[in-house]
């Protein structure tokens, strides 16, 4: 995709983050009917997978793979990440039972993620775009108020696509500089389901949340898994199928809006990711200044790795249900790369500042 093909879609998102809030009607927690925001089962902070909107600015390890400078050999560099993303309601729905209500939701989700190298003197190109999208996600929360345990939700995502696209800039680098890959199309479906007790939005007191959940592969793509490889784009014989086809999480969230540490309108929230992430099998690149090529190629295989996702800050109490709530938070993530087709890459972590905005 081209730089233009890029601002386009871009531009679409935008269209779409803002609004898709502006159409859904905002009631009370107990009402029913379609385009009704729900008031529960958002997102985790550390969900990696949030649409949530996200500015990021971190360290992160130079990598070969998405180094076009060749004249910078520092370890680590700074990079922006920007998330712009929405959730679509569709309908909400109080079911009564014989013992107490059930609330009942379907939605949908849009999010596209792009990840810049904002400080190469040489240039500033994007490394990576990411574009996502599920329908629909099923949310199912019973109260319960006894003890510890506020309340359970079960989700259900039925369907979620993932594309991605490294930069055009990056891709012509790596074609010139002789890389065996050039670019690897990353695109696929899951399903996901996940049980979560006293969930975060449906409450507004001092709350310890658990979530345990798993993404799994549809075989829509056959044999050939997450990705594949154009003859253009790669050497053939660096090819190698993707076999595995689940990956697990488990994750905490704190929040504290009557605890010690709220400032004003802004209370501490601890949100963490543990995921068991499938390191993708194909070859990466390492300096190798003895090299013709200046690289060396590293085959590693495809393997389960555990990566981690930590955000810790404030966020803005959520005062009505027309507007979103922002946060400041500093973030941390080890791991594997999880940007597209960089997600062969271990060894990554990520050290900065973000500000989540969640509709």
């Amino acid at each position: 995709m081209n730089v233009d093909g890029k601002i386009k879609t871009i531009s679409l998102w935008v269209f779409f983050v803002f609004s898709v809030p502006i159409c859904a009607q905002v009631k009370d927690s107990t009402a029913s009917g379609f385009l009704i925001k729900r008031d529960f089962g958002q997102y985790y902070v550390s969900d990696i997978y949030s649409p949530a909107n996200r500015i990021q600015s971190g360290s992160v390890p130079n990598a070969t793979d998405y180094n076009n400078n060749r004249n910078r050999t520092a370890q680590k560099i700074i990079v922006l990440e920007f998330t712009l993303g929405t959730d679509i309601p569709l309908y909400v729905k109080t079911l009564k039972l014989w013992k107490g209500t059930m609330r009942f939701a379907v939605a949908g989700s849009l999010s596209a993620n792009v990840w810049f190298d904002c400080l190469n003197r040489q240039s500033v190109p994007i490394l990576n775009v990411d574009y996502r999208a599920g329908l629909p996600e099923l949310y199912l929360l019973k109260e319960i108020n006894k003890g510890f345990l506020k309340n359970v939700m079960i989700r259900l995502a039925l369907l979620q696509h993932e594309s991605t696209h490294i930069g055009d800039e990056l891709a012509l680098f790596r074609k010139e500089a002789g890389f065996p890959i050039t670019r690897v199309n990353v695109s696929y479906e899951t399903g996901e389901a996940s049980v979560t007790l006293n969930d975060p939005w449906s409450t507004g007191s001092n709350n310890h949340s658990f979530s345990i959940g798993g993404k799994f592969l549809y075989p829509f793509h056959g044999s050939r898994g997450y990705y594949s490889m154009a003859s253009a784009d790669a050497d053939p014989a660096a090819f190698v199928a993707s076999k595995r086809r689940v990956e697990g999480y488990i994750r905490y969230q704190y929040d504290g809006p009557s605890g010690p540490l709220r400032i004003g309108r802004f209370y501490p929230v601890v949100s963490a990711e543990l995921r068991e992430r499938i390191r993708f099998g194909y070859s990466l690149y390492e300096s190798d200044k003895s090299s013709p090529n200046g690289f060396r190629t590293v085959t590693l295989g495809e393997e389960y790795a555990p990566c981690i996702n930590i955000y810790a800050g404030w966020r803005q109490v959520k005062t009505s249900q027309n507007i979103g709530r922002l946060g400041g938070y500093f973030r941390y993530y080890s791991g594997i790369n999880p940007h597209g087709q960089f997600r062969n890459i271990p060894g990554f972590s990520f050290l900065g500042l973000a500000v989540v905005y969640e509709i």
